[in-house]
């Protein structure tokens, strides 16, 4: 078994482990938010503990399915089940047709609880989504949510989303953030854990639209969703904030990470605001370990 590993470790693959005496480059800090009168926000972002290269022989030694599960996140964890393209006919899929809504959206309404604290319950909130429909966060319930929080001029938004990725290309020709990955591969580089597994759903919450001051209109949202692929057939739902949520604390928080148990329990935040939790060493890790445990804490 040892062996079928070792030769799997020698394999050309992006999300393998990086070889042995060099550590993988930090990201780099976040940059702020291009806003045309910005609030002060720390410039920021703690980099991740460099990689011991040693780490990988020892798992194997320790662990073979464990060492499989580091060269391929996504691999051995359970996936919702889609059709692949290599074993069933290429034809478009239907679009997506959102069921009844369950909630209402009252912008007029006070909004309690926010900005949210960590150890309390998540905010109620009930915004229109990409689909058109009225979704609550209450409707994941018993599920782990990894909310993001989003500013259509944030350069750092973009990359998270993966605007540094060839395939993707740039949105509405803003530049992302420069050397900046996605989300989804920083998931898979320090919690081991795809944003596809089943357990996990993924929320963008855009909070500021085009002006980099107001709220988003529905028409950005849904262009932003599509560029990036955010596809509600996998639980990946993008938010219409509205004016309850254009306020400095708000502004302070973006670019930035919301980790929600499946009790609806904030577990932790990220932020450029340095008391918030570490993105890659503690809020990445916490959601994988939410994630794989199936009894409610």
């Amino acid at each position: 078994m040892l062996l079928v590993v070792a030769a799997c470790a020698g394999c050309d693959r992006g999300s393998g482990p990086e070889p042995a005496g060099e550590a993988p480059a930090p990201p780099p800090a976040v940059q702020s938010p291009v806003e045309q009168a910005p609030q002060p926000i720390a410039e920021r972002r703690a980099d991740p503990p460099p990689a011991d290269p040693n780490a990988w022989l020892r798992e194997v030694e320790k662990d073979p399915i464990a060492a499989l599960k580091r060269l391929d996140p996504a691999a051995l964890q359970p996936s919702r089940t889609r059709p692949s393209n290599d074993t069933v006919p290429q034809e478009p899929r239907p679009e997506y047709r959102p069921g009844p809504a369950v909630a209402k959206h009252n912008p007029e309404t006070p909004l309690r609880g926010w900005p949210p604290v960590v150890g309390r319950p998540y905010p109620e909130i009930a915004l229109i989504d990409q689909s058109g429909r009225v979704t609550s966060l209450s409707e994941f319930r018993g599920k782990v949510v990894l909310v993001e929080l989003v500013g259509l001029t944030c350069p750092a938004c973009h990359a998270f989303a993966g605007g540094n990725e060839p395939s993707v290309g740039h949105f509405r020709d803003i530049t992302p953030q420069d050397g900046l990955g996605s989300i989804d591969s920083y998931a898979q580089r320090f919690g081991k854990l795809s944003l596809d597994h089943p357990d996990v759903v993924f929320v963008q919450l855009v909070l500021y639209g085009m002006d980099g001051q107001s709220p988003p209109s529905i028409a950005d949202v849904q262009a932003w969703a599509r560029h990036f692929g955010m596809d509600r057939y996998r639980n990946e739902v993008v938010f219409v904030g509205d004016a309850r949520f254009i306020n400095p604390e708000t502004r302070r928080l973006i670019p930035g990470f919301h980790l929600i148990d499946r009790n609806g329990i904030l577990r932790a935040v990220h932020s450029n605001d340095p008391r918030h939790d570490n993105l890659f060493t503690s809020l990445l890790p916490t959601l994988s370990e939410l994630a794989n445990t199936r009894e409610r804490p």
